[in-house]
């Protein structure tokens, strides 16, 4: 066998960084002891050290995901992704990568379906939505960059349109509120950061970029430190709610990481035992413990947004879903609380139905539309169509499931229902516009985009088929409405703007024959850099593609195994 070292750094024993080579083969094993100054901060008496992976009990696939999930957490926590080299996966380690997509945007394999944010970011890069040439380039000061003035103008933003998620009432005082805000350097620029997208164009652009590379820094300190005061929870819970708004990217932010960070100091703070401990909940409860409950809901609904829209597992667990219904026993719970806890066992019903190592479509569709008979009550309420949306978007992801494993006449029961669920999430989208749509979470945004893209793929692949049941010219007319209304929503810094140009590029792909549709932005604008710098995919083994086809995850389970299950390619 032909053993070619490659040159790499690795750390010796005691501690410093060296240049030795990196076997693509087992050498012979070398044993290192550890300084006893070594043994005694790591509490061993003494440790095989063995040198980077350099034997058959670490192989060399497994050394190459943890350099690079290393290099991904330094990324994460604030190091600039262009000095990190080796982004992307070794073609060698099969059981990582992800092969070239050819022609066809649905094969017809048991392989689970994409992850809907993924698969929307992933679009993103084919498609050169980029972020602004600037973002990485401002390291500044909050108090340079934010006047006296401008705070509480931007805080009383805030307040109007997104103060009840952390709870802040419309009616405070936005002087008091900004005292309070001023606490938390991470609340702060969090609250200023989507305040500012809905001032003016060029104060947004010149702002923005430079407070989201201030977000990010200070995530990276504050979840290092535990444990946290109240204000840590409600900027994490911002980013986390618009984490394609803060990076104009799709998932810019990992929610589903921040917000698995956010829900652990949530275990080791005093503030949410109520929620955190499985002790019988007290009869009454006062102001300040109803409202960390409220806020504990709030996180527990953005951390299973993103653990089914990026196909993650959760951190939490049964009894903590049923503690959420605690609030509903208060008589001052209002809509918007209720909601927040409807919304929260939907997504928990499709995550433990997709869960599983395959889904039963018939079981899985009858526990959503028992969740939809125990929760009538608060679909008869105003403002429900957002839980609409989603318990149509939850029937898309396991009728999308279970296209790929159904036979040929099934399947064409299971495209008539992805085709239904699609239409009707975007039409309930812009048949309920109203002065509050474009402050909506990013979460509503990513429904609609992803429901566009499956009619997208849907039309590319299966046209005949539905020709016979469907109007295909009304079908390709939706899409073009949806993206003429998508840059109608705010100003161009708006994620309807970059999740709209998303679409057109797609559509524009996928149906060439199809009038083409118009672009907010020109894919010329926008920086020609590694957009894979902007993201977190890595621990998911993910690579892009160079079409629009629609198995962009072709060898990803919708809970990946752990490495240790693997083995090499």
């Amino acid at each position: 066998m032909n053993l070619e070292p490659r040159e790499d750094h690795v750390f010796d024993a005691t501690g410093c960084a060296s240049t030795a080579p990196l076997w693509r083969s087992s050498p012979p094993q070398r044993k290192v002891v550890l300084s006893p100054h070594l043994r005694r901060m790591r509490g061993m008496a003494e440790l095989p050290y063995w040198i980077s992976g350099l034997t058959d009990q670490l192989p060399i696939y497994r050394l190459e995901r943890l350099e690079q999930t290393v290099a991904i957490l330094l990324d994460r926590l604030g190091e600039d992704p262009e000095r990190i080299p080796d982004r992307q996966l070794h073609k060698s380690v099969a059981a990582f990568t992800t092969p070239e997509s050819g022609d066809v945007a649905y094969k017809d394999t048991t392989e689970s379906a994409d992850a809907p944010v993924i698969m929307i970011r992933d679009l993103a890069t084919e498609t050169s939505v980029r972020p602004t040439a600037n973002t990485k380039s401002v390291d500044a000061l909050l108090d340079d960059l934010i006047s006296p003035d401008l705070a509480l103008t931007l805080i009383s933003i805030f307040l109007e349109y997104y103060g009840r998620w952390i709870l802040y009432e419309l009616q405070d005082d936005p002087n008091i509120i900004l005292k309070r805000v001023n606490k938390s350097s991470l609340l702060f620029c969090a609250c200023c950061l989507i305040a500012v997208r809905h001032t003016s164009e060029d104060l947004a652009a010149s702002l923005a970029p430079r407070l989201y590379e201030c977000a990010r820094s200070l995530v990276s300190t504050n979840i290092l430190v535990s444990p946290q005061p109240i204000e840590f929870f409600q900027g994490t819970l911002i980013l986390c709610m618009w984490s394609t708004t803060v990076g104009q990217v799709p998932l810019s932010i990992d929610s589903w990481l921040l917000s698995g960070f956010a829900l652990q100091h949530c275990q080791s703070s005093p503030l949410f035992t109520v929620a955190t401990t499985q002790s019988n909940p007290p009869a009454k409860l006062d102001d300040a413990t109803t409202d960390r409950c409220y806020l504990w809901n709030h996180l527990c609904l953005a951390h299973l947004h993103y653990c089914v829209g990026t196909s993650r597992r959760s951190t939490l667990q049964a009894w903590q879903i049923e503690r959420c219904q605690t609030i509903l026993d208060l008589d001052h719970a209002h809509n918007f609380e209720v909601r927040m806890v409807a919304e929260i066992h939907l997504y928990w019903t499709v995550y433990e139905n997709l869960v599983g190592e395959s889904v039963d479509l018939l079981k899985s569709v009858a526990a959503l539309q028992a969740w939809k008979r125990k929760w009538e009550f608060v679909l008869e309420q105003p403002r429900s169509q957002f839980l609409m949306m989603g318990f149509h978007f939850s029937n898309l992801l396991l009728y999308e499931h279970a296209l790929k494993s159904k036979s040929a006449r099934a399947r064409d029961s299971v495209v008539s229902e992805m085709i239904r669920h699609s239409t009707t999430i975007i039409q309930l989208a812009m048949d309920t516009v109203d002065d509050q749509t474009r402050h909506l979470s990013d979460h509503i945004y990513h429904m609609i985009t992803f429901a566009a893209i499956v009619i997208c793929r849907l039309l590319n692949v299966y046209e005949g088929q539905l020709t016979f049941t469907h109007n295909i010219a009304e079908l390709d007319s939706l899409i073009h409405s949806l993206v003429e209304w998508l840059p109608c929503i705010g100003l161009p810094c708006h994620a309807a703007h970059t999740l709209g140009n998303i679409i057109a590029k797609v559509h524009q792909k996928l149906r060439p024959r199809v009038e083409k549709t118009p672009l907010t932005a020109l894919a010329d604008e926008f920086p020609d850099e590694n957009f894979n710098n902007y993201y977190f995919p890595e621990f998911l083994g993910l690579g892009t593609t160079v079409d629009g086809g629609w198995d962009l995850l072709s060898n990803l389970t919708f809970f990946p195994q752990s490495p240790s299950g693997m083995t090499p390619g």
